[in-house]
C-alpha cells in the first residue's frame, strides 16, 4: 500500500496531508519559531523524520521551490528543499518534486497571482475533500 506525505513546507510553518493510496488520512502544519535557521532545520527534519516513521510513509511529494520577490527567502527555502530531499535520499523513499505548474493544471487553477491562486486551492479543497483551508498541501498531493 503507498502511504504519501504531501509537504507544503516552509521555513516556519509546514503544511502536510498524509493519505493511503488515495485516501485523506491526516493533514495537519507544525510551526517551527527558533531565529536561528539551523536550529529550525535540525526541528523540522526531526518532525519530518517522526511523520514517516509513525506513518509507515513510503512515497513523498513536495513542491519545488520558486524565486518570487525575496532572495533570503529563497535561500531559506532552498535549505528546507535539501533538507528534505538528504532524508529522504538517506531513508531511501520514494519522493517526486511536483512544479506549481503541475497541480496547478492538474487542479484547473489558473495563474493569477500567489493569493488569487491560494484561495482557489482552498475552494478546490473545500469541494473535494470537504475541507477548509490548508489549500496548497492537498493540490501538491492531489
Amino acid at each position: 500500500m503507498t502511504i504519501t506525505l504531501s509537504l507544503d513546507q516552509s521555513t516556519r510553518i509546514t503544511g502536510y496531508a498524509i493519505f493511503q493510496e488515495d485516501k485523506l488520512v491526516k493533514v495537519d502544519q507544525f510551526e517551527l519559531t527558533d531565529s536561528n535557521i539551523g536550529t529550525r532545520l535540525k526541528k523540522y527534519k526531526a518532525k519530518i523524520l517522526k511523520l514517516i516513521d509513525e506513518n509507515g510513509v513510503n512515497q513523498v511529494l513536495f513542491e519545488e521551490i520558486q524565486l518570487q520577490n525575496n532572495v533570503d527567502t529563497f535561500k531559506k527555502l532552498a535549505m528546507v528543499y535539501g533538507t528534505t530531499m538528504l532524508l529522504l535520499e538517506e531513508k531511501n523513499i520514494k519522493y517526486d518534486i511536483i512544479s506549481s505548474n503541475t497541480w496547478k493544471s492538474k487542479c484547473k487553477i489558473k495563474k493569477t497571482g500567489r493569493e488569487t491562486e491560494k484561495k482557489a486551492a482552498q475552494s478546490f479543497v473545500e469541494k473535494e475533500y470537504g475541507i477548509q483551508d490548508h489549500g496548497k498541501v492537498f493540490v501538491v498531493g492531489y
